[in-house]
């Protein structure tokens, strides 16, 4: 997943990582489950297999919801339904409702992923020369 250039195109260095680099995600990532928010593997449980990673963590102060599956898995509803359940688990369980996912405006399909979680774009964001909107959750009063 980390060194396929498309899974990749929109996801940390924008480019394959090397197998140091990877090592290195991966410590990060173990070192952060023991005290904070961060990103988990999404496993398919009917035949043990690693889809994705998805998750809340947190990026110089700004809580950051971010989530990248393995190509295969695209367009099959994965990473739609894993990001649901999250979304829902940090909002309802954890309180935190303030977060933003920041997505590339190249990356359609993300985008439209997202939408249908009811995320709509609420900022535009250029972040390493990258132009992006941050989406958020609106929230009606009745």
């Amino acid at each position: 997943m980390f060194t396929d250039p498309e899974v990749m195109r929109y996801i940390g260095p924008r480019r394959p990582m090397t197998e140091d680099e990877i090592q290195n995600w991966l410590a990060d990532i173990l070192h952060r489950q023991e005290s904070e928010l961060t990103r988990y593997a999404v496993v398919l449980k009917a035949i043990d297999e690693l889809l994705g990673v998805a998750g809340l963590q947190d990026d110089d102060g700004v809580k950051d919801f971010g989530y990248y599956f393995r190509r295969l898995y695209w367009r099959k509803g994965y990473a739609q339904e894993a990001c649901s359940v999250i979304i829902d688990h940090i909002e309802t369980s954890l309180q935190i409702r303030d977060y933003q996912i920041l997505i590339a405006d190249e990356n359609t399909s993300s985008i439209r992923m997202i939408k249908k979680l009811d995320m709509q774009a609420t900022k535009v964001v250029t972040k390493s020369g990258e132009r992006g909107h941050l989406h958020n959750r609106i929230y009606w009063l009745k």
